[in-house]
């Protein structure tokens, strides 16, 4: 019974994602070229506290249908934050799509190539069917959904006055302490 639920749910998420993915692509094309750098971290005023919150700095590149992502931050494991330098890049045209994952400290780069149409052709719902170690797992695992909501995403231009107001007022508010 876990075993056929697992197959139905598999094959409705996949056979969703991949019908989202031509309208994705389309919309990436659309969206202005930009380069964004996102600095974020997390602080505490509790002595060493601050040691483990996490910071990173991404970058993010679109050009055309093609998106880099690059990120320092990749894991947390005991007790400490694993960092190495990592790049995402995506390539999409028509119905193919590319995704490299380039590791800049081991120097190796991951590519999966995705064609859209035969990926539709070979999803059936026997080919969902769940190993039973993988059925084993689940059941021991606790459940995370990562799938993605194509049809929600959109891509607008912030205003850079609003930038530059928050910066003001952040700056103020520190010169008047």
């Amino acid at each position: 019974m876990v075993c056929t639920i697992l197959q139905h749910r598999d094959y409705h998420n996949t056979s969703m994602a991949l019908e989202g993915v031509p309208e994705l692509l389309q919309k990436i094309l659309e969206a202005p070229d930009f380069y964004v750098q996102m600095k974020w971290e997390f602080t505490s005023w509790v002595p060493l506290v601050s040691r483990i919150c996490p910071n990173d700095v991404c970058r993010i590149w679109k050009s055309g249908a093609k998106l880099r992502v690059d990120i320092t931050l990749l894991g947390f494991e005991n007790m400490s934050w694993i960092r190495g330098r990592r790049s995402f890049i995506f390539k999409g045209e028509d119905n193919r799509a590319e995704l490299m994952e380039v590791n800049h400290d081991d120097r190796v780069v991951t590519t999966e190539h995705f064609d859209l149409s035969q990926e539709m052709e070979r999803l059936t719902l026997d080919v969902m069917k769940p190993k039973g170690r993988e059925v084993e797992r689940r059941l021991t695992s606790p459940v995370i959904n990562t799938s993605l909501d194509t049809k929600n995403i959109a891509f607008e231009r912030y205003a850079f006055r609003v930038c530059i107001l928050i910066g003001f007022l952040t700056l103020l508010s520190v010169l008047t302490k």
